[in-house]
């Protein structure tokens, strides 16, 4: 039986008793929820703690970044991953700061050419368990490791969040409510849906995390060729939905993250550069993010690093906060635009 028609006659108070205890790091089951009666922890014995299987693990050997392919219910799979990073603070030493990249789709609809996923097709959205239980299962792994904890979440690994609007929602209300994350350490990454991107807008019970935009080009041709989801009137649109946006979530730390990958040839140009600093000031508090192209399609080429650097001091010096991405995990295949669901 599955835990929905469980839960269905059950007053509202179990299900956040058990909501709480799957983000108990002393709770391995449901029969270890205390607050339970008998008979329902009975029930509850055959329903998986865990909804995500780990199928096939990759360690990085050039950074902290580890890659799953996480087995689901259905016999679909998705790939999750940890990116751990090394902080040096004074007076403290150095601590590693771990973020996940989680998933929000079996595969994606997008189509973006430099993307891996975007190549594989659709097949289905994620379940709002299915993406809080790869939160679950990298926490569980950093507590057996005794590496420490998660200090932030992105939405930026297989699939489009806005596409799988509600679910993903669900679950990140249900990240804020019940873990130590708040709005700040969390990202949700969209390479443009304007209905999701418009509802956001008008939607109360949509959480207040950090926005990031795949932009990849100010041009419509462009970005066009490099999204086949692009839509023709998106750019002119965009200044519109920015200023409402700002108008919506004023806080300081609520700024548009724009990201940028640089193909070589391709959006890399002054031209290209110029677009961008046009647009991007009529966006308010942006933050730029330039990506280095990782190899997910033979025919297109990094940009080579002088040019990075080149448009990042451009930017900087048009008045831009900017930062260009360290790549992490291309040896396995686990940085921006290499998700797969490879098995070797």
């Amino acid at each position: 039986m599955e835990l929905e028609k469980i839960l269905k006659n059950e007053p509202a108070y179990r299900r956040k008793q058990i909501y709480a205890a799957w983000f108990d790091e002393k709770i391995k089951k449901y029969n270890d929820i205390t607050t339970l009666p008998k008979n329902l922890k009975d029930e509850l014995k055959n329903i998986p703690w865990l909804v995500v299987k780990p199928n096939l693990w990759q360690e990085s050997k050039s950074d902290e970044t580890v890659k799953v392919l996480l087995e689901l219910k259905d016999g679909n799979v998705i790939e999750s991953v940890l990116m751990g990073r090394i902080n040096k603070k004074e007076g403290r030493g150095q601590e590693s700061r771990y973020t996940i990249c989680a998933s929000t789709q079996v595969g994606c609809a997008m189509g973006c050419v430099f993307c891996a996923t975007g190549q594989m097709g659709f097949k289905r959205n994620l379940t709002p368990r299915e993406i809080i239980d790869q939160y679950r299962f990298w926490q569980n792994y950093l507590i057996e490791k005794k590496l420490g904890k998660i200090d932030n979440m992105v939405l930026m690994g297989q699939g489009e969040p806005l596409l799988n609007y509600n679910n993903v929602k669900e679950a990140l209300n249900m990240l804020l409510t019940y873990t130590e994350l708040g709005p700040r350490q969390i990202t949700l990454s969209t390479v443009g849906v304007k209905t999701g991107m418009e509802k956001i807008l008008t939607d109360n019970e949509f959480p207040g995390v950090r926005f990031a935009l795949s932009l990849h080009s100010a041009i419509d041709e462009t970005r066009s060729k490099m999204i086949p989801s692009h839509s023709p009137d998106f750019l002119k649109w965009l200044p519109t939905w920015a200023k409402n946006f700002h108008k919506k979530f004023p806080g300081r730390s609520h700024f548009i993250g724009l990201e940028y990958t640089l193909v070589a040839n391709k959006n890399d140009d002054n031209k290209h550069l110029r677009a961008l600093i046009k647009l991007a000031s009529n966006l308010g508090k942006v933050r730029i993010n330039l990506i280095p192209c990782n190899p997910a399609n033979p025919e297109l080429l990094a940009t080579e690093k002088n040019i990075l650097e080149e448009w990042q001091k451009k930017l900087m010096e048009s008045g831009f906060t900017c930062t260009i991405r360290r790549s992490q995990g291309q040896d396995i295949a686990a940085a921006c635009g290499q998700l797969a669901n490879k098995n070797n």
